[in-house]
C-alpha cells in the first residue's frame, strides 16, 4: 500500500475510534486515545462524526437484507453449504449440527466494477454463536459468498463499514464483546479477505 493509502487507513481509523467517542457527546472533533499511547489527533477539516459512521441495524438498506436471506452460505469448516430461508437455516455436517442466521445490517460498495455486499452471519452449534464477517459479489442480481472472516464468539455486532481505499475494499466491523467496544477492520484482496493484514482494535 503507498503512502497516501496508509495515511487513508489512519484516517479511518481515527475517523472511527472518534464516532465512539462522540457517541451522545456533541460534536467535538479531538479524538483521544484511550489508553493514551499517543496523544491526541485532530480530525481532517469538513469530517463530522457521520462521516465514517458505520451502517448499523437502523440504518441498513431493508431491501438489501431481503435479497441476503434468501442467500446461500456455507454453514461449517468442511463446506457444507445452506440456502437460506427468512435469514435463518439449519444444517448438519460430520456429525455437527447447528443454526445459521445472517445478520441485521449489510452494506454495499463499488469498487473497481465489481459490486461487493458485506454483512455477517451467526453460527450456533448448540453452545456460543460464532460471528463471521461475510463478502459477498452482487453479479447480475445474484449474491455469491466469496470470503469468511471470523470475528469472535459471543459477540454483538453494532456497525459495518465499506470504503475504497488506494483502489481496494476496506471493511470494518464494530461490536461488543465482554462488554467491550471493538473494531475489526478487514483489507479485501483478489476477492478474499486477507487474514494476514487483519487488524483488531
Amino acid at each position: 500500500m503507498n503512502k497516501k493509502g496508509i495515511i487513508a487507513v489512519v484516517i479511518v481509523i481515527l475517523a472511527i475510534a472518534g464516532f465512539v467517542v462522540w457517541g451522545g457527546k456533541g460534536s467535538s472533533t479531538v479524538v483521544n486515545n484511550p489508553v493514551g499511547e499517543t496523544p491526541a489527533a485532530n480530525v481532517p477539516a469538513g469530517v463530522t462524526k457521520d462521516t465514517y459512521a458505520p451502517v448499523t441495524k437502523d440504518t441498513a438498506d431493508t431491501s438489501l437484507l431481503g435479497r441476503l436471506k434468501s442467500a446461500s452460505v456455507a454453514a461449517a469448516e468442511t463446506g457444507s453449504r445452506v440456502a437460506l430461508a427468512n435469514g435463518k437455516a439449519q444444517f448438519s455436517a460430520e456429525g455437527v449440527k447447528g443454526t445459521v442466521t445472517i445478520g441485521d445490517i449489510a452494506v454495499a460498495k463499488t469498487v473497481g466494477g465489481a459490486n461487493y455486499v458485506v454483512t455477517t452471519l451467526g453460527v450456533n452449534t448448540g453452545g456460543s454463536t460464532y460471528q463471521y464477517a461475510v463478502l459477498f459479489t452482487d453479479k447480475n442480481g445474484t449474491l455469491t459468498d466469496q470470503s469468511y472472516a471470523l470475528i469472535g464468539s459471543g459477540t454483538v455486532i453494532k456497525g459495518v463499514r465499506a470504503d475504497e481505499i488506494s483502489g481496494g475494499l476496506v471493511v470494518t466491523i464494530t461490536y461488543t464483546a465482554a462488554g467491550k467496544n471493538k473494531t475489526k477492520i478487514l483489507v479485501v484482496e483478489n476477492g478474499l479477505f486477507n487474514s494476514a493484514k487483519e487488524i483488531n482494535l
